[in-house]
């Protein structure tokens, strides 16, 4: 806790602070990255191997937007490594940065056994005058009951006393992460006020982030979760309402951009989800259900969401039903499985749960991305093709999940030429002309068209 804007102030006086970031997922990486493009030495810790090994080699496990060229600049001078060794990791760190995702199982609830596993070991190595900052999203409350008894009990230190306790958030999409956690407005919190002025000094040398000072943790960690309860309940309503204007034969994008023009309006594109991707709200709703709150708003938002998946079946069902044809046995091709469009990204939870979906239902599915090799999509169990055209050849239907400006580019003839006759396209992105789909005699379904 000898952190202070004399330590922190300059490049070279950041290089005696050596910070250790656990658990180097997308947002984990990203940190640390950004935290040796400010001059300190930052060591990533992750239980996964393969991970380590690839960052030690200078190369980024994920495929995130100029994620790999920070990974070997700093790799090469030193200012990043990469370990498995938790409790060495710890040991040599000022400052202690967790990053841990909580996974949330079927029925909605919250596992935090890894994140509890994590601090122990912090604990067991954990040096006075450290400063701990829970950086992942977590229940209200938990940082300081949750995360503070394990680290304490594993150390035999006291939090605010040996050792500084702080709690720091922001919002990062899939494809921006490294700008978003080094321009979006950052909340902080801490134990004390040390701990508090230590966590801003090293956010604030990351980039040109607003740091958002709070009275305490549990009031950022409600902040957070509201942040993603508000997105993921407008998402909600603005997918009900592209459903009601494909049933009333009316243009949802038309009207939501319009409806948009009102700057107090902040409807949303509609967009299939799932309780894997959208998990954040139940750490809100797990919280509530310990209070006796009932949050109706938060968890229908979540049953509307996850409910769009099954959206998605019933227009393939209907689309082909059009064509005389059953789900069953239907050839079923899906172009686009990454999350941003035009971007090589990590996977899209829901469009693999789509496949799997379609194939329960007796469908044979093939899918193919411009962006991920016939290789990398077998290995996620995605029966794939190394090509547009090998993949769409002999399809009864199309189903377009992102639209990748590759996908523009391909003519409604070639692929009609390709497809069985009688053939259908089901565009979830809405990349796709409606007048040159109906003059080519091409019937095409749209999310949010009727």
């Amino acid at each position: 806790m000898n952190l202070s804007k004399q330590t922190l102030n300059s490049f070279e006086d950041r290089s005696k602070t050596k910070i250790c970031v656990i658990e180097c997922n997308e947002i984990g990486l990203s940190t640390a990255c950004l935290l040796a493009e400010a001059g300190f030495k930052v060591i990533g810790v992750d239980k996964n191997i393969k991970i380590v090994e690839t960052i030690k080699s200078g190369k980024s496990p994920f495929h995130e937007q100029g994620l790999e060229d920070l990974v070997s600049k700093n790799v090469k001078n030193g200012r990043l490594t990469a370990s498995t060794n938790i409790k060495q990791a710890v040991s040599q760190s000022d400052v202690i940065i967790i990053v841990d995702d909580i996974p949330v199982d079927k029925k909605g609830r919250p596992d935090y056994s890894e994140l509890e596993t994590a601090c122990r070991e912090i604990g067991k190595a954990l040096q006075r005058g450290t400063l701990v900052i829970m950086a992942t999203t977590v229940g209200p409350g938990v940082t300081e009951t949750l995360v503070k008894n394990w680290v304490e009990n594993s150390s035999g230190l006291k939090a605010g006393t040996d050792f500084g306790l702080a709690f720091s958030s922001t919002e990062a999409t899939v494809g921006r992460i490294l700008h978003d956690i080094s321009h979006n407005p950052r909340l902080v919190a801490g134990i004390n006020n040390e701990s508090v002025e230590a966590a801003t000094l090293i956010f604030s040398s990351m980039g040109k982030s607003a740091i958002i000072p709070l009275s305490s943790i549990k009031a950022a960690e409600t902040a957070c979760l509201f942040q993603n309860v508000y997105r993921d309940v407008v998402l909600a309503l603005s997918n009900e309402l592209a459903v009601f204007c494909e049933k009333a034969g009316i243009d949802y994008a038309e009207v939501y951009k319009a409806a948009n023009a009102n700057p107090q309006c902040r409807l949303l594109a509609p967009e299939v989800t799932s309780k894997c991707a959208q998990k954040i709200p139940y750490l809100l709703l797990k919280e509530a259900e310990d209070f006796a709150a009932k949050l109706r708003i938060t968890r229908l938002a979540r049953e509307v969401n996850e409910n769009m998946v099954k959206h998605v079946v019933k227009l393939v069902r209907k689309a082909l039903k059009r064509c005389e044809k059953p789900l069953r046995g239907s050839r079923i091709t899906i172009f686009g499985i990454s999350r941003k469009a035009n971007i090589k990204t990590s996977i899209n939870p829901e469009t693999v749960n789509l496949v799997k979906t379609l194939e329960s239902k007796g469908a044979k599915v093939k899918v193919y991305d411009p962006f991920f090799s016939k290789k990398e999509l077998s290995k996620l169990g995605c029966p794939a093709e190394n090509s547009w055209k090998t993949a769409i050849k002999g399809a009864d239907c199309l189903l377009i999940t992102i639209g990748h400006d590759y996908f523009k580019k391909i003519s409604l003839e070639n692929i009609k030429v390709l497809m069985k006759s009688s053939s259908v396209i089901v565009d979830l992105s809405r990349i796709l002309d409606p007048e040159e789909a109906e003059e080519k005699d091409i019937l095409l379904i749209s999310l949010g068209r009727g």
